[in-house]
């Protein structure tokens, strides 16, 4: 009794000073504070946290003392990636993938996490892991255990037979213990759905066109019927959940947006035609141009194969002529960048492609934090500096207005009030 007694005290000692930690007031200064919303600038800001949530923000007074007094720098809120995929190796050949253990997978997805919030983002949305790994990783990060960044998770992408997310390098007498989201028809798909959403999905990812990186698909091809991608919107929607879909093929981007799903993933080949559907059902897309020059300049050194690199030469100049068309238009674009297919830790370099796209840098800025966060529905939580808004901070050189790539190498990152990176 005197042993479990003693070891009852000291695990509620150490609760105690874990929450006590957390609840600690901390402060930052610097020189100024973006405002995403305006591009005006704070000057000599004081940022206030309390039990890792913003509670003030103001002037910083002459003799103030700050937790952190990080100089000449300029603070933004954390970052979002609505697209990424932390679990498993980087640059993997399509075999090295499947040889490799969930276990493993789960361990370089820790190393992932760390990579990618040092980076600046703060809130990822990871859209397709193996065998709920990114469940696991998301509620360690969350509990506290692994260094990481918010995570919503989609758990195992539903797919066609024979579509992007089947193992179409396989021959039929090879099969895979793994689990699996083969769904045909309408039936299959909200069984699918449902299944993901028990084993732990905050969103249901489906696989409308085929892909870059899958063997035997067509990206331009559509592999869902309007039908089937109701069906999975509606069985979403009644278990609260929000559809995020693949797709690059106009075809596939115009069944999407009619069947109602919130995200498009790629939107490689708009038209005219799509870009009315988008607007009039008010999806957003999430364009990715960084992964297709990521690996067309890293080739076969990279692990991508003949006919993934075939590929994405096709679809990279359509992609950006098709972020061009999307941000003339007026489109609710919000930054993504299929990390995982390139390696992570890199997030913030897209955002200069963006602005070579036609956004201004601070609507750049914008699609990583207020319209990420509109989104993820996250728009009271993440995406500002401001009271009420998590305590999460990145700290650059100079003016991201002027260059948006100082956002690249990040000199400080705070989430939740809690320092996760400080350069030296």
């Amino acid at each position: 009794m005197h042993v479990r007694a003693s070891l009852l005290v000291a695990s509620l000692a150490a609760a105690l000073v874990s929450t006590a930690a957390h609840a600690e007031t901390v402060t930052v200064s610097a020189k100024r504070l973006l405002d995403v919303e305006t591009g005006r600038f704070t000057e000599n800001p004081v940022v206030r946290i309390e039990n890792g949530v913003v509670v003030s923000v103001g002037t910083r007074a002459a003799s103030e003392k700050v937790t952190f007094d990080l100089g000449d720098v300029t603070l933004l809120p954390g970052l979002t990636d609505c697209h990424v995929h932390l679990i498993g190796g980087e640059e993997q050949t399509p075999f090295q993938n499947l040889a490799e253990t969930t276990a493993h997978a789960a361990l370089e997805g820790a190393v992932n996490a760390r990579k990618t919030v040092e980076a600046g983002f703060t809130t990822v949305r990871d859209l397709g892991a193996r065998d709920f790994a990114d469940v696991a990783l998301r509620d360690e990060i969350a509990a506290g255990k692994i260094v990481g960044p918010r995570m919503l998770v989609a758990t195992k992408s539903i797919s066609a037979t024979g579509g992007h997310g089947d193992l179409n390098d396989l021959p039929e007498d090879v099969h895979m213990h793994r689990y699996s989201a083969i769904a045909d028809g309408p039936e299959e798909i909200r069984k699918k759905v449902r299944e993901n959403v028990k084993y732990g999905a905050d969103w249901i990812k489906i696989l409308v066109t085929g892909g870059i990186g899958s063997a035997r698909t067509d990206p331009r091809q559509a592999e869902y019927t309007e039908e089937e991608i109701r069906a999975a919107v509606v069985a979403a929607k009644e278990k609260g959940r929000d559809v995020a879909v693949h797709a690059h093929g106009t075809l596939g981007i115009l069944r999407a947006a009619r069947a109602g799903v919130r995200s498009v993933e790629h939107a490689s080949m708009l038209d005219d035609e799509t870009i009315a559907a988008l607007k009039a059902s008010g999806t957003f897309i999430v364009s990715n141009p960084q992964t297709n020059a990521y690996m067309l300049e890293r080739g076969a050194a990279g692990g991508y194969q003949d006919y993934q690199l075939r590929k994405s030469r096709e679809v990279k100049d359509l992609k950006v002529e098709s972020l061009k068309k999307a941000v003339k238009a007026g489109l609710p674009i919000a930054y993504g960048t299929d990390a995982g297919v390139q390696i992570h830790g890199i997030n913030g370099r897209q955002l200069a492609m963006y602005v070579e796209a036609g956004m201004t840098p601070l609507q750049a800025i914008q699609s990583a934090t207020l319209v990420a966060a509109r989104l993820l529905r996250m728009e009271t939580k993440i995406g500002k500096v401001a009271p009420g808004f998590y305590g999460d901070l990145v700290a650059v050189a100079g003016d991201p207005l002027q260059n948006v790539r100082t956002i690249e190498s990040p000199l400080f990152v705070m989430k939740e009030g809690r320092l996760v990176f400080e350069k030296r």
